[in-house]
């Protein structure tokens, strides 16, 4: 197993062998799962492990996250929600 991920929370990976995750082959989904799921435990190891841009590029390309993930990180990063390509997917989740 890797150091990395074991410290995450390990009902995050319910649906894949987290033995089988290589944290820089499946960066992009193990930064947006634990930012749309995790901790503040999983939150500051992902973000101490990847780094802010890395992050920031993984949840722009994200094809799905919640609202709340949106929302936060557009703040976070002084971006507009329709910079998220999840927001794209959905924006007509928004209206309601």
């Amino acid at each position: 197993m890797n150091p990395f991920i074991d410290q995450l929370s390990p009902p995050l990976f319910w649906d894949i062998a987290p033995e089988q995750l290589d944290p820089e082959v499946h960066g992009r989904f193990i930064i947006s799962r634990i930012m749309d799921r995790g901790t503040l435990r999983d939150v500051k190891a992902v973000w101490n492990y990847y780094g802010e841009e890395r992050v920031q590029q993984a949840l722009l390309q994200a094809a799905s996250l919640h609202k709340k993930t949106i929302v936060f990180f557009a703040n976070q990063f002084g971006l507009p929600r329709g910079a998220f390509r999840a927001y794209q997917n959905n924006k007509e989740t928004w209206a309601s």
